[in-house]
């Protein structure tokens, strides 16, 4: 049972002003651009390939920059830019461009697009070949090209690309065979190693003028979702599994920003808040969460506190927003409704 004086403090802190997101929500955005000289078309080029940077790392959507108010930022990016500088590293010109994250997330929300939670895991890559030799893991120099536009192209995208280590670990639960009949069985109890339940099986046979035919498998512990394709050249066979890697995974882990969220709101009550210490390491918990527009405290009930949340509006969102917070634990939707949730406060 909590202190009466506890009830009384967390009482009069409830008269306090509706609480912000936390300061450290508006950190910049620093995207670096190699450029021949410093021009005036130059920075031009460099600012609107800095403000395309970092939206689609942000989102890791490519058809935001379709929107035509995202289009209209783009073409004229330099005016997008909180800052730009120049600097020498190894004798090449470099543009640094600091983009201001509130602006950013503003850019994307006129677009009702979506940007990534903060907690968000890697995938994991098997690749298999089959080609003249037989089939074999595509760990191979011949496939080093592949490797790097994959790791580059998820990294532009905010997500990232891991490899196995193709060693004898893996080799006694795992064969080339194994990948290319997609047993997953094998192919996951061998990815447990490396902590990583996102992943993605590429078999590629070559054909002859630089042509694949190329299957993708992405699967997890929800869901399993494959494409196939013969294409012309390397960059064409692995952008479908690109997409559709980064498809399921903005599913799972991107949280929208339209109007609409930012104006809606969420109840929620947070247990074993029995001290004013309690109270603020909460809310200072909740106001670090992305998207937040703001919280304010509605009531407190013995060890309960009850708040109300502003730009999150559904139960999902907020999961996928909180999942990283070891301090928060879910305990279960409360009266069985779909607008409250009750957690459980862990000061760890």
């Amino acid at each position: 049972m909590s202190h009466p004086l506890c009830g009384v403090l967390l009482g009069l802190a409830l008269w306090c002003a509706d609480v912000g997101p936390a300061a450290a929500q508006a950190a910049e955005w620093v995207v670096r651009i190699d450029v021949d000289d410093r021009s005036e078309n130059s920075i031009d080029l460099a600012a609107r390939a800095a403000l395309e940077s970092a939206l689609l790392s942000r989102s890791g959507d490519r058809r935001l920059l379709e929107h035509p108010t995202v289009a209209a930022a783009l073409a004229a990016a330099r005016a997008q830019l909180s800052l730009y500088q120049f600097e020498r590293v190894n004798n090449r010109n470099r543009f640094v461009a600091h983009i201001d994250k509130i602006a950013l997330d503003n850019l994307i929300r006129s677009a009702d697009g979506t940007v990534w939670a903060d907690d968000r895991p890697p995938v994991l890559l098997w690749l298999v070949v089959d080609d003249v030799e037989g089939r074999r893991f595509g760990n191979g120099s011949s496939e080093e090209m592949i490797w790097r536009a994959l790791e580059s192209g998820f990294d532009a995208l905010g997500v990232n690309l891991r490899r196995p280590l193709y060693d004898l670990p893996d080799a006694l639960l795992v064969s080339p065979d194994t990948l290319w009949q997609r047993d997953f069985g094998p192919v996951i109890e061998a990815s447990a190693r490396y902590g990583i339940e996102h992943l993605l099986l590429g078999r590629l046979v070559p054909l002859s003028g630089g042509r694949f035919i190329a299957e993708w498998i992405y699967r997890d512990a929800s869901i399993e979702r494959s494409t196939s394709l013969q294409a012309p050249t390397v960059a064409a066979a692995i952008e479908p599994g690109l997409e559709l890697a980064m498809a399921e995974m903005r599913q799972q882990f991107a949280v929208s920003l339209s109007n609409a969220a930012a104006s809606a709101s969420l109840q929620i009550r947070i247990g074993n808040v029995v001290s004013l210490a309690d109270y603020e390491a909460v809310t200072a918990a909740i106001g670090r969460i992305q998207t937040l527009e703001r919280v304010r405290p509605l009531a407190v009930d013995g060890d309960v506190l009850t708040l109300e949340l502003f730009g999150i509006g559904d139960l999902q969102t907020l999961a996928r927003l909180t999942a990283g917070n070891k301090n928060l634990t879910w305990v279960s939707d409360a009266d069985g409704r779909d607008d409250t949730v009750t957690l459980l406060w862990q000061d760890l």
